[in-house]
């Protein structure tokens, strides 16, 4: 598994922290403020009281050792942006929340590998999954396509793939079926399985081929 230093421990680097430890990764986390660390201490691998505006204190951690830096110190863009610094000097792979548009450019100028707009994302998930009623959610996967988990349309119910024609009609791609009851995924479904009202479907398209997939009835 992957070694992680979540540097920043507020609502979204503590959750963050705290799930990549659940999953099995080596994870350390890192904050100035110490009621934060404790708070998290037996949620993570360890933990560390450390100012990221620090070049000193942060390199002291033996940052080396991990793979993936990621810099959750959002609002303090000074912090942010030091940290976000100090790490690329080390040669390590970082990944940076960022709060605005123009805060992910200084990111991106330092050179750091990922920038990531928590703020933004989980809103157009959310306006898009209200706009649709049988979306389930939304995923932008790069400029002007998106994939998407939709709940299959009553027309699609007992037919298989190879009659829907799905390619042909909407210009999308089924990559998953998902059977909610037994949670059993079918990746790159063949042309023969047939659809059931249990189903979730996982489609990658344009975006506006989406929309129309998503009016079907």
């Amino acid at each position: 598994m992957g070694s992680y230093v979540v540097i920043g421990l507020g609502r979204f680097g503590s959750h963050l922290a705290a799930r990549l430890y659940e999953l099995g990764h080596d994870v350390l986390g890192v904050d100035s403020d110490a009621d934060l660390v404790a708070a998290l201490r037996d949620r993570v691998s360890h933990v560390a009281v450390v100012d990221a505006r620090d070049k000193t204190q942060l390199r002291s951690l033996g940052l080396r050792d991990f793979d993936t830096a990621i810099i959750s110190v959002g609002e303090h863009l000074e912090a942010s942006t030091l940290a976000a610094l100090y790490c690329k000097e080390l040669e390590m792979k970082v990944v940076a929340r960022a709060v605005n548009e123009d805060h992910g450019k200084i990111l991106e100028a330092l050179g750091v590998d990922q920038v990531v707009y928590p703020e933004r994302d989980m809103a157009l998930r959310l306006a898009e999954k209200l706009s649709h009623s049988n979306l389930l959610d939304f995923i932008p996967v790069g400029e002007g396509f998106s994939i998407v988990e939709v709940a299959p349309p009553a027309s699609f119910v007992g037919k298989t793939l190879a009659d829907l024609k799905v390619r042909q009609r909407f210009n999308v791609h089924v990559i998953a079926v998902q059977d909610v009851l037994t949670s059993k995924v079918s990746v790159v479904p063949p042309p023969d399985a047939v659809i059931r009202d249990s189903d979730v479907l996982v489609v990658l398209g344009a975006t506006a081929d989406l929309e129309r997939f998503q009016k079907v009835s």
